[in-house]
């Protein structure tokens, strides 16, 4: 689900689609999709229907996707903030969480996922812990300890 090759720093993009191209890009080369072109497809139709962006430079893209093969969730931290993603607070994003779920997974099992990470995002500890990690070993730990922590 949450692995430490599923986390990407000073990634190079600067808009919207560029950062998901690039999650669908991974998706693939971690063989979490077998069509990149699919699973972004389902990136951006989730997006058209509302934004996923949150508050403080955060967002959550996710995708319910024919394409994704098992449940999985990528974070990444761009280089340029993405000026055009819209959020609550009108920050612009520089984090994300994307999420990836099969959509035979038809469980409440991302909404599960979507809830914690967003709980967790009015923390300014996990904002500034995960915002300032370097070291993708520890962050996988934290993060993973978070998601499965029982509410």
């Amino acid at each position: 689900m949450f692995k430490e090759e599923y986390i990407f720093f000073d990634v190079n993009v600067n808009t919207k689609t560029e950062v998901l191209e690039f999650i669908s890009n991974q998706a693939l080369s971690l063989g979490l999709t077998d069509d990149k072109n699919g699973l972004l497809e389902d990136f951006l139709k989730r997006e058209e229907e509302f934004s996923t962006g949150l508050q403080d430079g955060f967002a959550i893209p996710h995708a319910k996707s024919s394409h994704a093969k098992e449940i999985a969730i990528i974070y990444a931290r761009c280089k340029n903030p993405i000026k055009e993603w819209e959020t609550l607070d009108d920050s612009f994003v520089t984090n994300l969480f994307a999420l990836i779920v099969p959509k035979q997974n038809a469980g409440n099992e991302h909404l599960m996922m979507i809830s914690k990470l967003a709980t967790n995002l009015l923390e300014d500890e996990f904002k500034n812990t995960v915002r300032s990690s370097d070291n993708k070993s520890e962050l996988t730990k934290y993060i993973t300890k978070i998601i499965k922590e029982d509410n």
